[in-house]
Parts: C-alpha cells; structure tokens; sequence
C-alpha cells in the first residue's frame, strides 16, 4: 500500500531515479489528501498540509527521514476546522505568511513563525470577494491552489463557477487583502479558456501560469483583466498524451515542471518567455 511521503530529487532526474531523499514516517505526521506543498525559500522551511488532521506542517527544508515538523498549526482557534477540502497551502516567499484555502470559501492566513492553535491574522471571505472554491457543497471536492505575487503585491484566486454558465475565473487582489474585499481585477470569459484545475503558478514576471482547456498549460498577466485570451498556450495532453496535475517554476534555468497523474510522471519544458 502506497504511504504518504515527500520525496525530493535531482534536477536532471530521468526514468526510474530514486529520490535523493524521502520525508515520510509516523513521527512527519504526514497524512494522505495532500495535494499542495510550499517552499519559504526566505527561511528554508517546506510548508505542507495535513487535511485529515485539519493542520499545517512546517519542516526544516533539508529534512529526511522519519523527521518530525518543526512546528505545527492546529486547533479551534486556527478556523482550519470542519470535514472536506483543505488540501493546498502556499506561502508568501518574502514574509514567510502561509496562506490555506478552506472549505468555507475563504482564506486564512497565519505569520511566519505561528504554532499551536492560533488565530489567522487575517482572513479573506464574503460575498463580495468571489472567492469559490468547490463546485459542490461546503465539505466535499478540493480547494484549487493560491499563489502570491511578492513583486507586484498580489494575491491571485482561481474561483469555480457555481453554474453550468458561471465559468471559471482568476481573481486578483492585495496581497495584505482581508474580510470581505472586492478583488482588483477578474479575469473570466470564453476567451481566457481558463479551466477550474488543480494547478497554478506565478512567475517572477508576473505571469499566471495555470490550467487551461483541453488539459492544457495558458498563460495570462497579473494586470489582465475581463475577457481576455491567453498570452501563450502549451497543449500539454495533445503534445503528450498525458494530464496536467500540477505546476511548478523553476526560475534559475528558465523551466516549467508539470507533474502528471498518468504512470506518475513529471515533463519539462524550457520555457524562457515567462522569465
């Protein structure tokens, strides 16, 4: 039976490499339903969530082994509580703020250094700020993942439609945004081909990379806004044969990493537009 673990690798791994280690064990706390991890590059810690045990994980970033966090964030307090979706976390590469998503179509945030069963210092929510994160009843689906632009102050949403005709859209807001803010910009409409994935990324640019139509990677700018297309579109499953899981950004070398479900594989692109 497989268990949950994180696993970290070479750069230039190819087929079959074995990590160069694993985080995994009882005492990680690691739990299954993971579906999101964070880097705080600012303190060299791993951030990841626990949805089963309604917590936050903070590790040291070169952790191995059986080994346990060196904080965690859980309790009443926290508001991180209820069954369903709290599956992906981010944090703010500058500050170090670790941002989840709920199931309650919010977003609480927690300082860097936070531990125990503490209050978010703030929390994003209200009708007024769009925010939907499932297509379905509160407790039931996952979050879609939420990434900050530390370059341009921002703080970017993926929001699901609650109808059939409610397409899918990327909210944009302050970064510091809290209670019931109304976003800066919406990007949604037929033209964008957003789709409600489980994927997103933000560029040191300001370039939106995420889920598109087709099982497909676009590209929009943080200061989009309304109906507009796609700066650049990788047809990934055309291309492939293979879904998009997930993204992530290697700025250093100019590369989009795309973990996919299928045979658990992970594609490269070279990619030096966005950088």
């Amino acid at each position: 039976m497989n268990h949950p673990q994180i696993a970290a690798f070479a750069r230039l791994a190819g087929e079959n490499t074995a990590p160069t280690r694993t985080l995994e064990g009882q005492k990680t706390l690691i739990s299954r339903t993971m579906h999101d991890i964070a880097y705080d590059p600012t303190h060299d810690e791993i951030v990841v969530n626990s949805p089963l045990t309604q917590a936050i994980l903070v590790f040291r970033g070169g952790a191995n082994g059986e080994e346990p966090p060196l904080r965690v964030i859980q309790g009443p307090k926290t508001q991180i509580l209820g069954v369903g979706a709290l599956d992906k976390v981010t944090v703010d590469p500058e500050t170090g703020e670790i941002y989840i998503p709920t199931a309650r179509h919010n977003i609480l945030v927690f300082p860097y250094g936070a531990k125990g069963d503490v209050e978010p210092v703030r929390v994003l929510g209200g009708s007024d700020t769009q925010i939907r994160f499932q297509e379905q009843t509160v407790g039931s689906g996952n979050t879609r993942p939420i990434r900050v632009d530390p370059v341009n102050n921002l703080l970017v949403v993926p929001r699901i439609g609650e109808t059939r005709n409610d397409l899918p859209a990327l909210l944009i807001f302050d970064r510091k945004a809290s209670g019931n803010t109304k976003p800066l910009r919406v990007i949604r409409g037929p033209k964008t081909q957003i789709a409600g994935g489980q994927q997103m990324a933000i560029s040191p640019k300001g370039w939106i990379v995420g889920g598109a139509r087709g099982n497909s990677i676009a590209v929009w700018s943080v200061f989009d806004d309304g109906d507009v297309p796609p700066r650049w579109r990788i047809p990934v499953k055309q291309i492939s044969g293979l879904n998009v899981n997930g993204i992530a950004l290697d700025p250093a070398h100019k590369e989009l990493m795309v973990p996919t479900g299928n045979g658990n594989t992970i594609m490269t692109f070279y990619f030096p537009e966005i950088f």
